[in-house]
């Protein structure tokens, strides 16, 4: 099934149109979830002939595909204007990064929790995956300007790649939130809290099996 869009708006009332459109999609998505959605349904929220909507999207699952597309572009931006905001300490860094995941999340945990079910359907899961590689390289360029202040054997690609899963996991959660209860802002606090420790603290010597008796 083709999720691509039909064509590409270049005039500023088709730009107006399309942004409508996802926005329409968005919030549908939200309270009525995919299943039930259909393009007269989102036609009708977005003040949109159905005739406008078909000249950019063939089908329900090409809109599901442009909210992805649009959310994931908007979070990737906050994300790389926070990584170039000024800040000459390790510290503002992270509060930056932990800022961005926590306070600047682009959906509500409705539309949150549509996007990673229907992502697989609608041929986004790859997608999703470029974005993540997307994110842990602006944090791996922003960990290498304070690269004295690291860890002595932290690698910073590596690094990187362990606070966008740690990031990611930690927003997922309070949007989901999270049985344990803790607040928004208390679990970004202590997510700052562990990134900071990682960060900065060599690692001591990993026992793999300690206490095993088959080796």
């Amino acid at each position: 099934m083709d999720v691509n869009p039909r064509k590409i708006p270049h005039q500023s009332r088709a730009r107006a149109t399309v942004r409508a459109i996802i926005q329409a999609t968005a919030q549908v998505l939200a309270h009525a979830g995919f299943e039930r959605m259909t393009t007269a349904m989102v036609a009708e929220r977005a003040g949109a002939s159905i005739g406008s909507l078909y000249q950019y999207y063939p089908n329900k699952q090409a809109l599901a595909a442009a909210v992805i597309d649009h959310y994931g572009e908007v979070f990737a931006a906050r994300f790389a204007e926070a990584i170039a905001a000024p800040g000459e300490t390790l510290a503002r860094a992270v509060d930056a990064l932990v800022a961005t995941a926590f306070q600047d999340h682009p959906h509500d945990p409705r539309l949150h929790q549509a996007l990673i079910e229907i992502a697989p359907r609608v041929g986004r899961a790859e997608h999703r995956k470029a974005l993540s590689a997307r994110i842990a390289a602006l944090i791996e360029a922003r960990l290498r300007r304070h690269a004295d202040e690291l860890a002595a054997d932290l690698d910073p690609a590596e690094a990187a790649a362990m606070l966008e899963a740690v990031l990611e996991t930690a927003a997922h959660r309070a949007l989901e939130q999270h049985p344990a209860g803790l607040p928004t802002a208390r679990l970004a606090a202590q997510c700052r809290r562990m990134i900071m420790a990682y960060l900065t603290c060599p690692a001591g010597p990993l026992e793999w099996g300690r206490g095993r008796t088959d080796q």
